[in-house]
């Protein structure tokens, strides 16, 4: 209908539960990821001596370990905003309502004083 406008708050929480919950999925994402590095770490030789190859690739590995490490993170750190904005969007569409409940209840109040 048009002028009307109606949100179902509690949709948007739901929706924002979901999202922190793939959060906390996301989040055990790094520790898996570290702990399989742990079980491999080496796996390219020792560094240092006469091993040429893993001398040639023991800091690439590290640093597209970093990297892996550093995107989880920031895939998370954008969840968690999203997880943010949308229970803002709940309070937003709620103010307006709790605001108008409040003003009709005082009005309720004032008129019956003036009984």
């Amino acid at each position: 209908m048009a002028g009307n406008y109606s949100a179902d708050i509690q949709a948007i929480l739901q929706g924002s539960r979901h999202l922190a919950d793939a959060v906390r999925h996301g989040d055990e994402m790094l520790p898996r990821f570290e702990n399989g590095n742990a079980a491999y770490s080496g796996w390219w030789g020792e560094e240092g001596g006469d091993d040429a190859f893993a001398d040639a690739v023991g800091d690439q590995v590290r640093r597209e370990q970093q990297q892996v490490a550093d995107t989880v993170l920031a895939i998370t750190g954008g969840f968690m905003a999203l997880v943010d904005a949308v229970a803002a969007e709940a309070d937003h569409v709620q103010r307006p309502q709790t605001r108008a409940l409040e003003d009709i209840e005082a009005q309720g109040s004032e008129s019956e004083n003036r009984r």
